[in-house]
């Protein structure tokens, strides 16, 4: 069977409200590996490609969609499940081009481990590859927890299902967008204390580019991009983006609870970590290394 390229698959399946949210068009399962044709858009309001190069997030936001889509089709997890992924880590080998993709950007994932409670997926491991026609241009690992409705209300008390404004904490304001790459402040995910300089999750939940459809919590991607901002904020290098990351969810992060983030670039091994915490309790660990796409003057670049 040849994957094909010409409609998207439904939307339930990757937890998306809108279609063009949709970034795959097709899957397969051969011989244990699941296959899934992607295509990425070549414009985004959040994650737009610079100098014709695919932003690392959206490459995230495929593999998770891959990864939702098997866990569904392959492994019977029910649609009224949430898909919470636990831990993940992607690297890029080679930069996409928005002009190097020829309906040929197929994501494969092969899983590694499955473990079952009461007859159903409690568990499973995978590792991932993104190819571009033959050639690898970025791969990665997840291991992926499903949890049922009955479970999933035990322990989320969250009151917040539908914000409409962005969440201040007092004394903070909402970062300058030049300082991470932006330039419109919706696309903003942070805020900083006027008096010590903290940093705190806050978007603006009226961004419908990055919210699609309600969540009584923060999306990963969320957190990825806060991640990603607040190293590019604490740097001073508002051009950085991802080669590697890697990611340990461990709680959800609330709308109307907004948490913290501490970056450490204190490396010598080249890798960034950041961490997102509430009442000091530990909600997401990552670690990344970056680049600051060198070879862009600041006159050519977009809105990312």
């Amino acid at each position: 069977m040849s994957l094909s390229y010409a409609a998207t698959v439904p939307r339930h399946l990757v937890h998306r409200r809108s279609p063009a949210d949709v970034l795959l068009t097709d899957y397969e399962t051969v011989d244990e590996t699941h296959r899934a044709a992607v295509q990425l858009p070549n414009s985004h309001r959040m994650f737009a490609p610079v100098r014709r190069t695919h932003d690392s997030l959206m490459v995230a936001e495929a593999l998770r969609q891959a990864i939702s889509l098997f866990c569904h089709v392959d492994h019977g997890v029910p649609l009224d499940h949430v898909v919470f992924i636990e831990h993940s880590r992607f690297e890029i080998l080679d930069p996409l081009s928005v002009d190097d993709i020829d309906d040929s950007l197929v994501a494969e994932s092969i899983t590694t481990d499955v473990t079952f409670e009461d007859d159903s997926m409690d568990n499973v491991k995978l590792s991932a590859r993104l190819l571009n026609g033959d050639r690898l241009v970025a791969f990665g690992s997840a291991s992926v927890r499903s949890i049922g409705p009955e479970v999933y209300s035990k322990f989320r008390t969250s009151a917040m299902a539908d914000p409409h404004f962005r969440f201040l904490p007092a004394g903070t304001e909402v970062v300058d967008p030049s300082t991470v790459g932006r330039l419109d402040p919706s696309d903003v995910v942070l805020a900083r204390h006027t008096s010590d300089g903290s940093l705190f999750v806050a978007p603006d939940p009226r961004n419908l580019a990055m919210f699609d459809h309600s969540v009584e919590y923060l999306p990963g991607v969320t957190l990825l991009e806060a991640a990603r901002q607040a190293l590019r904020l604490v740097t001073g290098t508002p051009t950085l983006d991802f080669t590697t990351c890697e990611v340990r969810f461990m709680g959800f992060a609330e709308w109307a609870k907004p948490c913290s983030v501490i970056v450490d670039t204190d490396s010598t091994d080249g890798v960034h970590r950041i961490q997102f915490e509430r009442d000091g309790v530990v909600l997401s660990a990552v670690s990344v290394s970056a680049t600051s796409e060198p070879w862009l003057a600041p006159s050519d670049r977009s809105s990312r």
